[in-house]
């Protein structure tokens, strides 16, 4: 008897197991695939870490900024401003009023006074959506200096990148011109030793001029883009060779967009500031609006007063209430505010197709960049090692020095023209990144 007496107990044990081996299992294939997500995510942003600067010194430049501290200043302000819409308008009203009277009769004449406070009461409702409204206008405080941090990190992004490229410019400009020196002396030597003739070594000059004139040009846009970038973040080192990662004998991998397209759209219109400010703001007016609708009914002002007659002799305490009587005013009043909040919420819809197609053309843009530059870093690689044998073949005497001279400009054009390639795509991947809050994030 006692083994069917404990059996129920025993099979509700043994279900009570399976549930919690089952949940625990659930939770564990849960956490697998959010440390996998993480995983790939850390993956994907190390691929442009090293042509980025470090994240703590990013923040502490734009902090620094004034760009930034007049954004603080406004946060500021619409934090005063959410609190004085959620205090209300009302204010305490005091009047004190003082008369004589003059009994013509008796000769007598008696003075009197009278004293009231009074107060606005927020009735209707009105109380509730003034806090709500106060709530929103924080929100959009918030967002907007948030939106300020990101815009400022964007353009702090586009000023290193155009250093890179301006620091390409003149490492290329330098290669080339050591080469063109190098190709000078050997012909002033083969000239003297009669192996080539005048016009040879008066088209090695002319070259050697032109690659020094180009040189001194990416060396004055070279200090130009560093100034501007210096006298706008004074703490933030400047990198003085170019990434690794730019080398031709460096890994052919490039940083790649592997997520689906619709998701990461999604994922940028659910971020983004400026469409999350329009948000917010069609909220405010709609509370606006119906706040409005709600002023169509008057507050009350309710009082108590207290006064004084004949000379003190009668005494007089009361409570008064004034209700204004609405006019027509309020009512286009609220109408019109309805329609602004309409017209907030048809442009977030707008600004919604508009921001999702921009990301799209983003997204596209770096896979064509991309693929364009594997190809450049490809035909770079080729045609260095082209130049490299024709410079070869030209001190056995082999070729002539216009080939050279030909083969040696194609070479450096050819890897100008993958390196920029390259910071491009990396400059708009990081872009991409950037929007998606995965790197730079200082929302908080």
């Amino acid at each position: 008897m006692s083994r069917l007496v404990n059996y129920p107990h025993v099979v509700n044990a043994l279900i009570f197991a399976v549930g919690v081996a089952q949940a625990q299992q659930a939770q564990q294939a849960q956490q697998q695939q959010h440390v996998a997500t993480t995983t790939s995510l850390t993956t994907t942003t190390a691929q442009i870490m090293p042509y980025l600067p470090g994240e703590v010194a990013v923040k502490e430049a734009l902090l620094s900024s004034p760009l930034m501290q007049a954004a603080r200043s406004k946060k500021e302000s619409g934090s005063a401003r959410a609190k004085g819409i959620d205090s209300g308008s009302g204010e305490f009203l005091l009047r004190s009023s003082s008369q004589s009277r003059r009994e013509v009769a008796a000769g007598t004449q008696m003075h009197e006074s009278m004293v009231s406070i009074e107060l606005p009461v927020r009735f209707w409702g009105k109380r509730g959506i003034d806090a709500d409204l106060a709530k929103q206008t924080q929100a959009f405080a918030d967002i907007e200096y948030a939106d300020a941090m990101h815009e400022g990190a964007r353009e702090l992004m586009r000023l290193w990148f155009a250093y890179l490229r301006a620091l390409a410019d003149k490492t290329n400009a330098q290669t080339t011109f050591d080469l063109a020196a190098k190709m000078q002396r050997l012909t002033q030597i083969q000239l003297k030793q009669g192996n080539i003739s005048q016009l040879d070594a008066e088209l090695a000059s002319a070259e050697f001029e032109r690659i020094t004139a180009a040189r001194l040009v990416a060396e004055a846009q070279f200090a130009s883009t560093s100034s501007a970038f210096t006298s706008r973040y004074k703490g933030m080192v400047l990198p003085t060779l170019m990434p690794a990662s730019l080398r031709l004998d460096s890994a052919p991998s490039l940083p790649a967009l592997n997520e689906p397209l619709d998701a990461m759209r999604q994922e940028f219109l659910e971020k983004n500031h400026e469409l999350n400010m329009m948000r917010v703001d069609a909220q405010r007016l709609r509370l606006t609006a119906d706040r409005a609708s709600r002023d169509r009914l008057p507050d009350p002002t309710i009082g108590v007063f207290s006064g004084r007659e004949r000379a003190g002799t009668e005494t007089i305490a009361g409570v008064m209430l004034s209700i204004p009587l609405p006019g027509a005013s309020r009512f286009h009043h609220a109408n019109a505010l309805g329609a602004d909040a309409e017209t907030a919420r048809d442009k977030v819809h707008l600004a919604e197709q508009q921001l999702g197609a921009m990301f799209e053309s983003m997204w596209i843009q770096f896979q064509n960049k991309r693929f364009a530059a594997e190809n450049l870093k490809s035909a770079a690689l080729r045609q260095a090692l082209v130049a490299e044998k024709s410079v070869k073949a030209y001190t056995l005497g082999e070729g002539t020095l216009s080939d050279v001279l030909l083969i040696a400009r194609m070479a450096s054009d050819n890897l100008n023209a993958a390196e920029h390639m390259q910071l491009e795509m990396v400059e708009l991947l990081a872009l991409i990144r950037l929007d998606l809050h995965q790197i730079w994030d200082f929302d908080d």
